[in-house]
């Protein structure tokens, strides 16, 4: 066996929880770590937002994402997974400063380790077969999930008020489940003629994440190097005539999530290099 395989072996013996909260922590260490335009990067802070502040939100989260994989192997249904994700919220704001949580990455990737974790365990399928059974997912969750979930974003106002001084709502729904908290969102969106990000941001839980779809197809057509792969999805996002004006932060998110994706099914060649 070579060490090429030994490593592999040492990565394929790690409990699915392990692996779930490894990857989605290291998904988030590494998306900062590429040049994209408007983002904290290695070179750039974005504004207070600096590099040791989402590196250690990346970090801070695996505990989170070790129990959530735990319970869903246990229950063997998405029903409660939720109470996770106001954990993620809290856990990311541990041991750093700043307000800033990187909230957009744990509303993506929660349906979507769920379903991997629920569905394809094994990573046989692929990310198209994960989107959509992530939105079937989102459909399976209750009133309880709806509550804790709402815990979860106002634990994130909370924190950003109280180190950041910014203020902004959460708006509440009378749901019976996660997905239709998006339908309602998306709704509001458009009949307020809110902003683009917040449009773009819900329609990604209607419509199987398509901007995730796009940000994982382009980092595939890319020959470049890992780093700036990232970069080749996050214009493939940012460009597309359907996001004009949405954040920089968003663009960032779905980059962050197509990491976990990369980790989770990878190709044969070593991604990271």
């Amino acid at each position: 066996m070579s060490i090429a395989d030994e490593v592999r072996a040492a990565y394929s013996h790690l409990s699915l929880q392990e692996k779930e909260a490894r990857n989605i922590a290291l998904a988030s260490v590494l998306e900062p770590l590429s040049e994209k335009a408007g983002c904290v990067t290695r070179e750039r802070d974005a504004g207070k937002n600096t590099l040791p502040m989402f590196l250690a939100a990346g970090v801070n989260i695996f505990p989170a994402y070790a129990h959530l994989t735990s319970f869903l192997q246990e229950q063997e249904k998405p029903e409660g997974m939720y109470l996770f994700f106001h954990e993620a919220v809290l856990l990311s704001k541990a041991h750093r400063d700043g307000g800033q949580i990187n909230l957009g990455i744990l509303e993506f990737s929660f349906p979507l380790v769920a379903a991997h974790v629920l569905y394809d365990p094994h990573s046989n399928e692929s990310p198209d077969f994960l989107f959509s059974k992530a939105t079937a997912l989102l459909h399976a969750t209750t009133p309880a999930d709806v509550s804790s979930f709402y815990e979860g974003k106002k634990a994130a106002r909370d924190i950003s008020h109280a180190f950041r001084g910014k203020q902004y709502p959460v708006y509440e729904h009378d749901v019976p489940t996660v997905f239709d908290y998006y339908q309602q969102e998306f709704e509001r969106e458009i009949s307020s003629s809110g902003h683009p990000t917040g449009r773009t941001h819900n329609r990604q839980f209607l419509q199987g994440f398509p901007d995730i779809q796009r940000s994982w197809h382009a980092y595939h057509a890319s020959e470049k190097p890992f780093l700036e792969k990232l970069v080749d999805a996050y214009h493939a996002v940012m460009n597309h005539p359907d996001n004009l004006g949405i954040g920089a932060g968003l663009g960032a998110d779905f980059v962050a999530v197509t990491i976990y994706l990369v980790l989770t099914y990878p190709s044969n060649d070593m991604p990271l290099r």
